[in-house]
């Protein structure tokens, strides 16, 4: 049996492998999506697919780089890459922080595009795995309710800033996600871009898993029934202000969450205009859409 196993890896070395990169977005609904994959990998791994996720990534590599044996040289590259893959025909890596840390999207975002190192980041893991075509998948969100869930997930890890802070010159109906994605497009090594809105998740999940795990695939309940990362109440919201002038630190938003859950009682944190909001929910699907007929990426709808 090793042998069949090491047969197989060193047979991999001098075949492409299909390598497709669930690269995000943060706050798109990726965590829940890495658990399905971490839950059913022996079962889609049967149809061909070796999963690489960030628990394994992080606990045993430290980091995706150095998984991929990025200041090695080329064969022991290759023999990593082909020990991922585990004799599979696909590889599927599924981690958000290639395209940026959450850093990046601190301190009122960026102001000129999200995610400014994406291109960079990308385009060095392209090289990393050449001559292995490369397959980016990733989720966008309408850019208000995606900067009021980045500002919640700052205070729920202990990284207080005030909202007026963190939405200063910040406008949310000139992000464009298609900033980004277009130069995706362009990177050598990069065989297809496909992409997803976050609002549509629940509905496009099984075309989510064919883009990445490929056919024939196992069936996979998307188990919606839940959210794993609630949003906050403006009450909550505002006692982490009031705990934090009173200078008391650490994992504020976490704490406020309990013991202010978003209800009827205690309404989501909402601090856009509505006009805003409307104006930017027109800008977003105009963006997506125009990517969509342009046919430069695929938007599983």
């Amino acid at each position: 049996m090793a042998y069949k196993i090491t047969k197989a890896v060193n047979d991999m070395q001098n075949k492409h492998i299909k390598i497709t990169i669930h690269a995000g977005a943060h706050k798109t609904a990726t965590t829940h999506l890495q658990n399905r994959l971490l839950e059913n990998e022996n079962l889609f791994a049967k149809g061909g697919c070796s999963y690489l996720g960030p628990e394994k990534i992080r606990e045993e590599f430290g980091t995706l780089w150095k998984a991929l044996g990025r200041k090695e040289k080329n064969q022991q590259q290759k023999r990593k890459l082909a020990d991922l893959a585990a004799g599979q025909p696909r590889l599927l890596i599924s981690e958000e922080n290639i395209i940026g840390g959450f850093k990046d999207l601190m301190n009122g975002p960026n102001r000129e595009m999200i995610y400014p190192k994406a291109i960079e980041r990308l385009t060095r893991l392209a090289q990393l795995v050449a001559p292995n075509p490369l397959h980016i998948a990733m989720a966008v969100r309408e850019p208000c309710s995606y900067y009021v869930s980045v500002y919640n997930q700052l205070l729920m890890s202990g990284r207080f800033q005030t909202w007026e802070r963190f939405s200063k010159g910040l406008d949310p109906t000139a992000v464009k996600w298609s900033d980004i994605l277009r130069p995706m497009t362009k990177i050598p090594g990069v065989a297809q871009v496909s992409i997803w809105r976050y609002e549509d998740y629940h509905r496009v999940f099984p075309q989510v898993l064919d883009r990445l795990i490929g056919q024939p695939r196992p069936e996979i309940p998307s188990l919606l029934e839940k959210r794993l990362h609630a949003g906050l109440s403006e009450r909550a919201v505002n006692a982490c202000c009031t705990w934090h002038a009173a200078g008391y630190g650490g994992r504020l938003g976490a704490v406020a969450r309990e013991d202010f859950p978003i209800s009827d009682v205690y309404p989501k944190f909402a601090p856009w205009p509505e006009a805003l909001v409307r104006e930017s929910q027109a800008a977003y699907g105009q963006d997506i859409d125009a990517l969509g007929r342009a046919h430069e990426i695929t938007v599983l709808e």
